[in-house]
């Protein structure tokens, strides 16, 4: 798998009605799916890597109540209304794949502090140290040498970018027509 892929995940809330009842609304919309209800991380991911080996795309369909879990994986989706709660992933690698699809099955997936957020607020702070540093060094003669330091600021830079899982993450965009 070293191409890359893109999950969309698509988070419905049931509520006033049967899960089942909303499951039918949205298996009308789908041409191909795999349902699963309950799974875990490996099982979402096994599934996942038969509807990849034909797509590079790949819709994970939540369906939550108070009670159950129920899952649709597809290639295409036609007709649905985005809901509320949407991501995108890009994946590059199985592992990265592996990880996102644990990350919804556990349920974590709309967190608010993801990784990306977190490495990009420790890139600013390098970075942004890193200039105020260089301003002084430049005002300061004997301050100078920490304009020697951008090597180990592009080193720690890379290390924390290697911290990610794989995966970028954002919030889907797109409107399904």
């Amino acid at each position: 798998m070293a191409r890359k892929m893109r999950v969309i995940y698509y988070l419905f809330e049931v509520q006033n009605q049967p899960i089942s009842v909303y499951a039918k609304e949205i298996e009308g919309h789908l041409k191909y799916f795999i349902r699963l209800v309950n799974p875990d991380g490996y099982t979402l991911f096994e599934n996942a890597k038969s509807i990849l080996k034909t797509s590079n795309v790949i819709y994970v369909i939540e369906l939550r109540d108070d009670v159950s879990r129920w899952f649709y994986l597809a290639p295409s989706l036609e007709g649905i209304e985005r809901p509320r709660v949407a991501y995108e992933y890009e994946v590059g690698k199985e592992k990265g794949l592996e990880a996102v699809l644990w990350e919804i099955a556990e349920g974590k997936a709309h967190r608010t502090w993801s990784m990306n957020k977190i490495s990009g607020i420790l890139q600013a702070i390098l970075w942004g140290g890193f200039l105020i540093l260089s301003y002084i060094g430049y005002k300061n003669e004997q301050a100078g040498i920490i304009s020697n330091l951008l090597p180990l600021v592009f080193l720690l830079s890379g290390l924390i970018e290697g911290f990610r899982r794989g995966y970028k993450k954002r919030r889907a965009s797109r409107v399904i027509k």
